[in-house]
C-alpha cells in the first residue's frame, strides 16, 4: 500500500510507545512506512523492556526516558532532540495517567490532586513538549495528540475487562 503522504527524510519524536499494542506504536509504524525518522521515548527503566523491542523493530534511531512528572525530563529529551539531530519535523503526544482511586467511580468524585495530576501529565504535558518543540521547528512542523474517546463522550464506568480496538493510521 502506497502511503498517503511523502515523510522521507522527517524526523520525528514519538512519545508514548508502551508495548507492540499501543496507539502510539501503530502511529510510529505508520511514519515509518511513510519515510519518517524517528526517536522514541518510555517511561521508566521496567518500561524500557518493553518499548526497546518495538522501537528496534521499527527502526527507531534513538530512546529516550521520559517521564514529564519529573523535572528536568523533558527538557533533558529536548535537548537530546537538538544534539542528536538540530531540528525536528513532527512530535507525537501519546501519553495519558490518572490515579488508580480516580479511575474508579464518578469523574465528580475524582480528587482535585488526581484531577490535576491526570490534566498535568495527560493535557498540560503536551503544551510543554509543544514549547519545547517550537524552537526546533523553525521551517514548520506539526504536533500530533491522541485524545480518547471519553473526551467527547460520556462513557459508562463498567466493572469488567476493558475492550480494547484496533486503530489504524492511514497517512
Amino acid at each position: 500500500m502506497k502511503p498517503l503522504i511523502d515523510l522521507a527524510g522527517k524526523r520525528g519524536l514519538v512519545v508514548g510507545i508502551a508495548n507492540d499494542s499501543s496507539i502510539a506504536a501503530g502511529c510510529a509504524e505508520a511514519f515509518v512506512r511513510c519515510g519518517a525518522r524517528l526517536a522514541a521515548t518510555y517511561l521508566n527503566e521496567k518500561s524500557k523492556t518493553y518499548v526497546e523491542p518495538v522501537a528496534k523493530a521499527l527502526g527507531v534511531e534513538w530512546l529516550a526516558p521520559c517521564d514529564v512528572r519529573q523535572p528536568g525530563e523533558l527538557e533533558a529529551l529536548f535537548e537530546r532532540v537538538q544534539t542528536e539531530w538540530a531540528s525536528l519535523d513532527f512530535l507525537l503526544h501519546s501519553i495519558a495517567f490518572a490515579p488508580r482511586d480516580d479511575l474508579h467511580g464518578r469523574v465528580v468524585d475524582s480528587s482535585a490532586e488526581g484531577f490535576a495530576l491526570a490534566m498535568d501529565v495527560s493535557c498540560h504535558s503536551f503544551l510543554r513538549m509543544a514549547k519545547l518543540a517550537e524552537p526546533l521547528m523553525a521551517d514548520g512542523g506539526c504536533l500530533l495528540c491522541v485524545t480518547f474517546y471519553g473526551s467527547e463522550r460520556v462513557v459508562e464506568n463498567v466493572r469488567r475487562q476493558h475492550q480494547w480496538h484496533r486503530f489504524e493510521v492511514v497517512i
